[in-house]
C-alpha cells in the first residue's frame, strides 16, 4: 500500500489518477477493517502465538531449535516474533515490497549463514495453522500473501 501510494504519487504528478491507478485503493478500502482486526489480534496475542507455534514446531520436530547440544529456542523465538511483526505490518498496509526488502532478504542471508534453514522452513510452514486458531478465515486469507513470501524467502 505505502509503496503503491508512493508510485501513484510519482506517476500521477500533475494530473488526475486514472480509474485503473485507483483500483488498489478501492480494493484496500474494502478490506481495511479485516486488516486492522487481524493486526490487532496478532499484536494482542503475540506471546500466545509464539507459545502455540513453539509447541506445534517441537511436536513436529523435538530438536527443531537445537544444533548439536546448543539450544537456540530463545533466539528462534525472538526472530519468529520479529518476523511475525513485519508480516502482520505487511498485511496491514498490503505492502509486500517493504517486507521483502526491509527484512526478508537480509534475514534469508542470516538463516543461510547460520545454517538454520530447517527451523525457518518449518516455522513458516506451520505458522498459517497457528494463526488459524486466532484469526478469522478472512484475516488469515489477508495474511497469506505475506506468509507465502516469507516461506519462499526463508526456506
Amino acid at each position: 500500500m505505502l509503496s503503491q501510494l508512493k508510485r501513484l504519487s510519482l506517476d500521477a504528478d500533475g494530473r488526475y489518477a486514472t480509474e485503473a491507478e485507483l483500483a488498489f485503493l478501492k480494493s484496500y478500502g474494502q478490506t481495511v477493517r479485516q486488516r486492522i482486526s487481524g493486526y490487532e489480534k496478532i499484536r494482542d496475542a503475540e506471546d500466545t502465538l509464539m507459545d502455540d507455534a513453539e509447541a506445534q514446531l517441537t511436536e513436529v520436530d523435538p530438536q527443531v531449535f537445537h544444533h548439536g547440544t546448543d539450544d537456540f529456542t530463545n533466539t528462534c523465538r525472538r526472530d519468529r516474533k520479529n518476523t511475525l511483526r513485519y508480516v502482520a505490518t505487511a498485511m496491514l498496509f498490503n505492502d509486500l515490497d517493504r517486507l521483502r526488502d526491509g527484512l526478508l532478504l537480509w534475514q534469508s542471508t542470516i538463516v543461510r549463514a547460520v545454517k538454520d534453514e530447517h527451523a525457518s522452513t518449518l516455522t513458516w510452514q506451520e505458522m498459517p495453522e497457528t494463526l488459524r486458531t486466532h484469526l478469522s478465515a478472512e484475516e488469515v486469507d489477508l495474511m497469506m500473501p505475506a506468509l507465502h513470501l516469507t516461506q519462499a524467502l526463508l526456506h
